[in-house]
């Protein structure tokens, strides 16, 4: 094996090694037990096309929730997640066949290579999701009364399954119910005074 390699396979190592901790540590805060997912969250490769649950539910009817998806379409959420998706897209690929041409990297290295340039990728793309929801979330609550909006992410509580702000960050598009909720009630607080 070539030294490349071997710094590649540390890496995922060190991820699998990472990722196990984030779920023991997620056990131990939120539910007391893994869940049946938790082998395809934690497997190197296998968790870039395993997604984690979802955190959406079906009421599209609400006031909360109209408002919330009209702020994303007014603020071009929708254009800013796929152009930064593009260049993520971009980025890897130039990197690929830099490392193809310039490092000669094999077929498995490249492979490992795409796989840890797309597990932090998606990460900052999360952390930019999270970004644009709490924006559209305060666009929605100034459209609202402050309770609607209050009620809305108390009900989206109840019908989600609770995980912590670290494992939101590493694995979901969206925030938690509870993290919008307190974005929501520190920035209500923060606008009047």
């Amino acid at each position: 094996m070539s030294f490349a390699e071997w710094i590649l396979i540390a890496a995922l190592f060190l991820e699998l090694a990472l990722r196990l901790a984030l779920e023991i540590r997620e056990v131990r805060i939120v539910h007391g037990r893994f869940d049946r997912f938790t082998v395809f969250r934690v497997l190197p490769v296998v968790n870039d096309v395993f997604p984690a649950e979802a955190n959406f539910t079906n009421d599209r009817q609400g006031a909360f929730v109209c408002a919330h998806e009209k702020a994303h379409a007014e603020l071009h959420h929708g254009f800013v997640r796929r152009s930064l998706q593009f260049g993520f897209a971009l980025f890897c690929a130039l990197t690929l066949g830099a490392a193809g041409v310039y490092l000669r990297f094999n077929l498995l290295e490249l492979l490992l290579l795409f796989h840890l340039i797309f597990a932090v990728a998606k990460i900052l793309f999360h952390v930019v999701c999270f970004t644009e929801e709490y924006e559209a979330d305060f666009v929605a609550a100034k459209r609202v009364q402050r309770g609607v909006a209050t009620r809305a992410l108390e009900s989206l509580l109840i019908q989600e399954f609770p995980r912590t702000p670290l494992f939101a960050y590493v694995y979901r598009t969206h925030p938690t119910a509870r993290m919008r909720l307190d974005r929501i009630s520190r920035t209500c607080k923060k606008n009047r005074r």
